[in-house]
């Protein structure tokens, strides 16, 4: 049998894993549009900050590849998908024949139009660790930096050259920071906080026009650039899928085996929609845990054991500049039937945010509080009615203790009455 695998982050490789797990004998082939191992995405900020070195962000080592008879392709773009003859034309010049394929393609940045981009020579995104290499390279103490977009992407941008360059504004068309994640007060206790380490935002705003050392804002504001870092968002990468005629809508489309619309095809992590268990809906749902959970899944498919993913839902754990921050679920909701319960400590930055809806717990945002996110997270996940626990999560810091002591005994010994 013959696997092939385009993309080499946490999907792709831990399809691998599984295939090899499953299948002894098989053929393995990973393509890679990238030059280095498998690495942590979310690390590169560590590696711009000088915190790490690129060997300690691998998330795969050479020993993994060897162990597993892997073979590694780097610097290889899959330029077409021949679904018919199975065939996989790279940018070496080369064809991969394939039994069963995996699409792992990930997340590009989306780049949106701006008039003069193109004169500021030193435009970058930041979403790889070619990315940070880049910038490394050319970040002086006297470098003005802005950054395009308050996300995840652009805050962590922005906590790696901290401290290293003369300026760093961030520029976001909302009106708050994370936007898509976090609600209005979460955001502006954050925004505070990082204000303080000499990053100015730049909010409801955007840059209308970019010059050869300057930028200017919609609000006609004019700001030193020498650096701008593109950082407004991602989109799923389905290049690839499209020319095998793959069913994609925002991204590729699959079912509860992570198979595609084409037979022998199988797609995984950033680049597909996969079911949002809170919203019975398809999303785009690009988190690390559902990458490695897809990427297993098709593994086990493609290698001839029937698994299946159940869904997921929106999490986001992240910390920048000494905080950190875990949400999950419904942040900002629409429905007015949802109930709020904040609870914040100005003094010691802590703040945390539940949201209820028809007695279950289906949202929630905390501030530097990350031990208690698992339970929380449980909580949502295996739909728990708030009335069956032992006490009022919101009138009582949270623990074990919260559920009933049979269902705490199995979730301590995963059923194991040893």
């Amino acid at each position: 049998m013959e696997y092939l695998i385009i993309g080499n982050s946490v999907a792709g490789t831990s399809c691998a894993q599984k295939i090899r797990f499953n299948d002894k004998k098989g053929q393995i082939t990973i393509l890679s549009e990238e030059s280095f191992p498998a690495y942590g995405r979310p690390l590169i900020s560590y590696y711009l900050a000088g915190k790490v070195d690129s060997n300690l962000i691998q998330y795969r080592n050479d020993d993994f590849y060897r162990e597993n008879k892997i073979n590694v392709v780097l610097n290889c773009k899959a330029l077409n998908i021949d679904s018919k003859n199975k065939k996989v034309k790279g940018s070496n010049g080369k064809e991969y024949s394939y039994d069963k394929l995996l699409i792992a393609t990930g997340s590009v940045p989306f780049v949106p139009p701006v008039k003069g981009i193109e004169n500021q020579k030193n435009t970058f995104t930041f979403l790889k660790l070619e990315d940070a290499k880049k910038i490394e390279k050319i970040i002086t103490d006297k470098s003005n930096v802005i950054i395009v977009g308050a996300g995840l992407i652009g805050l962590k941008a922005a906590e790696a050259l901290a401290g290293k360059v003369a300026s760093i504004s961030v520029v976001d068309l909302a009106d708050r920071l994370m936007a898509s994640v976090l609600d209005s007060q979460t955001a502006l206790r954050i925004q505070k906080y990082i204000e303080k380490r000499d990053v100015k935002f730049y909010l409801s705003n955007t840059v209308a026009e970019v010059g050869k050392d300057s930028v200017v804002l919609k609000n006609g504001e004019k700001l030193p650039c020498d650096i701008l870092i593109m950082a407004v968002g991602v989109k799923p990468n389905t290049e690839a899928a499209l020319t095998a005629g793959i069913k994609v809508n925002r991204g590729i489309v699959v079912n509860e085996y992570m198979e595609t619309s084409v037979k022998n095809i199988y797609a995984a992590g950033d680049c597909v929609e996969s079911l949002d268990i809170l919203s019975n809906q398809n999303k785009v749902l690009a988190l690390w845990p559902n990458a490695y959970m897809q990427g297993e899944t098709a593994g086990s498919n493609m290698s001839g054991v029937e698994n299946k993913f159940a869904g997921s839902f929106a999490m986001n754990a992240i910390g920048f500049f000494g905080i950190q921050l875990i949400s999950a679920g419904i942040v900002d909701p629409k429905d007015e039937k949802v109930s709020i319960y904040i609870e914040e400590n100005e003094k010691e930055i802590t703040y945390k945010k539940l949201l209820t809806l028809n007695n279950k717990l289906i949202g929630f945002a905390l501030l530097n509080l990350p031990d208690r996110a698992g339970i929380y997270t449980s909580l949502i996940n295996d739909d728990v009615k708030l009335d069956s626990l032992n006490y009022d999560i919101t009138k009582k810091d949270i623990g074990l203790n919260v559920f009933p002591q049979d269902i705490r005994h199995n979730k301590l010994f995963r059923g194991n009455n040893k």
